[in-house]
């Protein structure tokens, strides 16, 4: 196995009489791909030669690629190199630094740390001393609660001298910093992790990811490896569209623990859309937008029937008086066709009419459809018009109007289900 910044490779090698290598290209043409690890089982051999690794976990890895080549021999094998994304390794565990974790961002991840240091300068001003720091921001310098750990965001630096060269270097790396009570577990801790990534990601508009985590348990050390995204789209977001001028270190300490950890299901999935939404074409952008609110409608409509004056006997009377009433007018003939459609009818006629679904769950979440600048209607109708194909219909200026809109809509209803209600909804489009 080779590890490296932007990939992770195992070399499998075997004799090459056996045919494995293709017999493994037939066999991963017929998987899927993002199951791939789940089929692998690794075993350590007695002669290992780090000691303290005690196994190796590829369960949540993706296949990436699979090159085969008539020139990679080592000895007298044959190989083939897999690619996949992530690995985990568990070690022996450290003492001195149990119940603590560094989970370590990609390039991505300087927007959510830079903002809690100041820049490196001189210690005075006044004297050319030599000493350079890079101090924390005010305010940003304590730790947050989530659950059983406590976190906060942090540069870890990096120094490289050589004696002979003028220049010596110090490189950042963006991580955060975990510490745990006592009775942490290897799920919770790789949660917490997940749950404060994806809270960096929804304010920061786009896909923050892990390239590394330590955690650090009293039975083991796990080390999770994961590939650098290089290639992406570059976005800088903020809450300031949903009528909140917080930066990332006041929305940290802001009331999201509980209803994040409830709901992290569901936002995780509604974030990826949200973030995809801002990457696509603006028919596209529409429809993911839309489909936001539909994931986070989980009300349960119930039917609400109307309260009867007469008990099911006199009911049932005066039903049959009413049918024969309406037989009157049809066809002998059709009587028998007309008596199942009748009961079908009473079915419904017990309950009373339900309030639209859409309107139902947007009242629910504090959002007044009547003061939207376009109806909900009109929205339907976009949706319609564009899932059918029927692009022609489609009003450019309305479609503009409107994913700004969603865009808004879709802010908020995030926002509620982390439990953060200081929103406000601007109806205002230019």
């Amino acid at each position: 196995m080779y590890t490296q910044k932007d990939k992770i490779e195992l070399r499998i090698l075997f004799d090459e009489k056996t045919g494995f290598g293709d017999s493994l290209m037939l066999w991963t043409s017929k998987i899927d791909w993002r199951k791939f690890g789940s089929y692998i089982k690794i075993e350590l051999t007695k002669n290992y030669t780090n000691e303290r690794l005690q196994k190796i976990d590829l369960s949540d890895a993706k296949l990436i690629g699979i090159t085969n080549s008539s020139n990679f021999y080592e000895d007298s094998k044959k190989y083939i190199i897999v690619r996949i994304d992530t690995v985990k390794f568990y070690w022996n565990p450290v003492e001195s630094e149990k119940n603590k974790a560094e989970f370590y961002l990609d390039d991505k991840g300087f927007r959510v740390v830079e903002s809690f240091y100041s820049f490196l300068s001189p210690k005075s001003w006044f004297k050319n001393d030599g000493n350079f720091s890079i101090e924390r921001m005010n305010d940003s310098i304590k730790f947050y609660k989530l659950a059983k750990s406590t976190f906060r965001p942090e540069f870890n630096f990096v120094s490289k001298d050589d004696r002979r060269k003028r220049v010596a270097t110090v490189t950042k790396e963006p991580k955060f910093q975990f510490k745990y009570g006592k009775d942490i577990t290897e799920n919770e801790a790789v949660l917490y992790g997940d749950v404060i990534l994806m809270l960096a990601s929804f304010y920061h508009h786009i896909k923050i990811d892990y390239v590394f985590r330590r955690i650090h348990l009293p039975d083991n050390t796990i080390t999770i490896k994961n590939i650098e995204q290089n290639n992406f789209i570059d976005k800088s977001g903020n809450l300031r569209s949903f009528g909140i001028y917080w930066t990332f270190n006041k929305f940290l300490q802001s009331n999201w623990q509980k209803e994040s950890l409830k709901n992290f299901t569901l936002l995780s999935k509604a974030i990826s859309l949200f973030n995809q939404s801002h990457l696509v074409d603006s028919y596209s952008t529409f429809l993911i937008r839309y489909n936001i609110i539909e994931i986070c409608d989980k009300q349960k409509h119930g039917n609400i029937k109307f309260k009867f004056t007469l008990n099911k006997k006199q009911i049932k009377a005066k039903q049959d008086e009413a049918l024969l009433k309406l037989l009157e007018t049809i066809d002998k003939n059709e009587h028998d066709e007309f008596k199942k459609r009748w009961h079908n009818v009473l079915t419904l006629l017990q309950n009373k009419p339900m309030k639209n679904q859409l309107v139902s769950f947007l009242e629910s979440q504090n959002l007044d459809p009547k003061t939207f600048p376009i109806k909900l209607d009109d929205l339907k109708r976009l949706r319609d018009n564009i899932t059918h194909g029927s692009i022609a219909k489609v009003n450019s200026e309305q479609l503009r109007q409107a994913n700004i809109l969603l865009y808004r809509i879709n802010g908020i209803l995030i926002l509620n289900l982390m439990g953060i209600n200081d929103w406000k909804l601007n109806t205002e489009i230019n």
